[in-house]
């Protein structure tokens, strides 16, 4: 746990607005912020300026990509009531969905959990493959990229949710095209890289 001297506590009020802060940091401004107006007002003020510079840059998304996303996440939402094990790691309070294009079609959407340290992948669109390749999923940290589970071929436009185990935190997930059964080791370019993990 890294050391935060008081002195430069209240200079935590910005980062902290911004979710950039590492967790024991994150702790101890909570605990400060509790008792000192003048962080609170910071954050406050923070946060409204964050969001007013977050909708002045937001840009309408294509129509597809909606869709897509809203496939997903009906997707996921109907696995929510049939596994209970995804069900709690999308109800975890520090639950995250990050949806993005891959280069390959289609959208992937992950929601991660770094307390559960697991996350839930599904997709929408993904070009189907022949029967002897696969997609594959990797969690992608400091030490390389490690196997995180293979993608069912879809059913219908959507496909069937993945939950995999092992997310650390720091951790992006990337989903690559491997021989069918999978490698211990990405052996093509990733088609998609999502940042999931704080």
């Amino acid at each position: 746990m890294r050391f935060v001297p008081r002195r430069r506590v209240h200079t935590l009020a910005g980062p902290y607005a911004l979710d950039a802060v590492e967790a024991a940091e994150r702790n101890r401004f909570e605990r400060h912020l509790r008792g000192c107006r003048s962080c609170q007002q910071e954050v406050r003020a923070f946060t409204a300026t964050a969001t007013a510079l977050g909708l002045a840059a937001a840009a309408t998304p294509p129509a597809r990509l909606r869709g897509r996303v809203l496939d997903a996440i009906a997707t996921l939402e109907a696995a929510r009531t049939g596994d209970p094990e995804i069900a709690t790691v999308l109800a975890a309070p520090d639950a995250r969905t990050t949806s993005a294009g891959t280069s390959a079609g289609g959208t992937a959407t992950v929601v991660a959990s770094t307390r559960e340290g697991k996350l839930v992948f599904t997709s929408s669109g993904l070009p189907a493959l022949p029967p002897e390749r696969v997609y594959e999923l990797w969690f992608i940290g400091a030490g390389g990229a490690r196997p995180a589970g293979l993608v069912p071929p879809a059913s219908g436009e959507s496909t069937i949710p993945v939950l995999a185990s092992g997310l650390e935190a720091g951790d992006k997930v990337g989903v690559t095209v491997e021989p069918a059964g999978g490698t211990t080791s990405p052996t093509t370019t990733p088609i998609v890289v999502m940042a999931v993990a704080a």
